[in-house]
């Protein structure tokens, strides 16, 4: 089984990010998908579903149907998080075992500062923030990440849409904690990508950002509908896609997609299993039989559902989560 780990970052006006291994360049050629599903209008009459060309165009729930994709709340955070244990040296409690020994090891070297536990949405939100009126925070790395949170924490709170660029550099910034942008990791801009269903038809997205290094990428592009969710499955699909394409027919195994969502300073970490009789049939056409369940924690799926990074134990949490996910494809 190979495994892929995709981020993806919603804003006010949300852009999304998945982690995929290669990208492949589009053609100029331009298809639509014409699918082998049916659906019924107002008269009875079958009509042929036809889904957009582009993953932006995804705004309808029943685009997923053909494609047999449906998300589900994990019952816990195992279900989706890997475990990872590592030594005690740089590490950090995961938070539903808040008093046990440092146990899993960040490869970034995470230090408490990053939580600061004094420091929450009440006072991120404040105008006057000054992160020198805390004395306990030296660091001038995570200085300018606290100044970052207290961007979008503030800016939220203003007229909708003004805080996109505040959240694109935060999660850049997260993205850098997490050592994505240290070597093997990179950070690249603009690549894009195809899900091919059959020989012909195919979905293309033209992501922001990517981070990847020679095995796993990065992808951002702009969700819009359904908390971005619509836009991540087709992303996931994407990534899969061009990774299999990189494998011997002989070879294709099942693949593991992990995913995360920022909207504004909420995170939602996600994870899938693709089996490879669900490529075998997209070989041919829209599956008829295998589908792809992807699994979303925390569970709920709204605009502020998610571990919260303008409060000490969300940052703790997600920290900790990057570490683990890190981890897994490094060790």
């Amino acid at each position: 089984m190979s495994s892929l780990l995709c981020l993806i970052a919603r804003f006010s006006r949300p852009a999304l990010h998945t982690l995929r291994q290669r990208v492949f360049s589009l053609t100029s050629q331009k298809r639509r998908i014409a699918s082998d599903p049916i659906s019924s209008d107002k008269s009875g009459a079958i009509q042929p579903i036809q889904l957009p060309s582009s993953a932006s165009l995804f705004k309808k729930r029943e685009y997923l149907v053909p494609l047999k994709v449906s998300f589900v709340p994990a019952n816990d955070e195992k279900e989706v998080i890997p475990e990872f244990k590592g030594t005690n040296s740089g590490c950090i409690n995961p938070l539903s075992e808040p008093n046990t020994h440092f146990k899993y090891c960040l490869d970034v070297n995470i230090q408490e500062e990053y939580v600061c536990t004094g420091i929450d949405r009440k006072i991120l939100q404040d105008a006057d923030f000054n992160v020198y009126d805390h004395n306990c925070i030296t660091d001038p790395d995570i200085q300018t990440f606290l100044y970052k949170l207290h961007d979008v924490v503030f800016n939220g709170l203003q007229i909708v849409g003004t805080c996109e660029t505040f959240t694109d550099t935060l999660v850049d910034d997260l993205l850098r904690i997490a050592k994505l942008n240290s070597y093997p990791f990179k950070i690249r801009n603009h690549p894009p990508c195809k899900l091919y269903i059959g020989e012909e038809s195919c979905i293309s997205s033209v992501p922001e950002f990517v981070v990847k290094n020679e095995n796993f990428i990065i992808v951002g592009v702009e969700p819009g509908s359904d908390y971005g969710e619509l836009q991540m499955a087709i992303e996931i699909l994407a990534c899969g896609d061009e990774n299999k394409r990189l494998i011997n027919l002989n070879k294709w195994t099942d693949q593991t997609i992990y995913a995360v969502r920022v909207i504004s300073t909420f995170v939602t970490f996600y994870k899938t299993t693709i089996s490879k009789k669900y490529w075998d049939e997209l070989i041919e056409g829209f599956p008829k039989t295998h589908s792809v369940v992807i699994q979303r924690w925390p569970g709920e799926n709204g605009m502020d559902t998610g571990l919260d990074l303008s409060e000490p134990n969300g940052r703790k949490a997600i920290l900790t989560a990057f570490s683990k996910i890190r981890q897994s494809f490094v060790k």
